[in-house]
């Protein structure tokens, strides 16, 4: 079984500019808890290919053809140690853009968007232990990242 409203308990997650290079993350929903905000995000269902579960994740946030899939995309080798629930499998980081904010919407209704500059985006998402998260989306932006894979550890 898939869990597909997810954000970033997902094993693919989703990078959307705005014209500013500001990127679109979730406020989620008030709770007891307050928790940061996160990188929209969807668990693969079994077999399902990477690209195919971000194109659902990105219909899930735009109507079909808004959002345009960048050229790069992060590769997040699986992590190990520490407990089950502490261990991370692979995971795949998509870059996509949106022609403006408005066009966005979270997935599924869940929660609320916050648009960040991409300078600040990672300090955000520090629990996602992606190593080279800043550099990447500075890389990216400003062209120094060559189109295609990247690792990030």
């Amino acid at each position: 079984m898939y869990a597909p409203l997810g954000f970033c308990d997902g094993d693919v997650l989703l990078a959307c500019f705005d014209p500013a290079h500001r990127i679109a993350l979730i406020r989620p929903e008030a709770s007891a808890e307050a928790r940061p905000p996160e990188l929209p995000a969807i668990r693969r269902r079994t077999g399902e290919p990477y690209r195919r579960a971000a194109l659902r994740l990105a219909r899930a946030m735009a109507p079909a053809g808004v959002l345009r899939f960048g050229k790069v995309t992060g590769r997040i080798p699986a992590a190990g140690g520490g407990s089950a629930e502490q261990q991370r499998a692979q995971r795949r980081l998509f870059t996509a853009h949106a022609p403006a904010p408005v066009d966005l919407h979270p997935p599924w209704g869940r929660g609320q968007l916050l648009w960040l500059p991409y300078s600040e985006v990672a300090a955000q998402v520090a629990g996602l232990a992606i190593g080279d998260l800043d550099a990447f989306l500075e890389g990216y932006v400003e062209g120094w990242i060559p189109d295609g894979w990247i690792t990030l550890e």
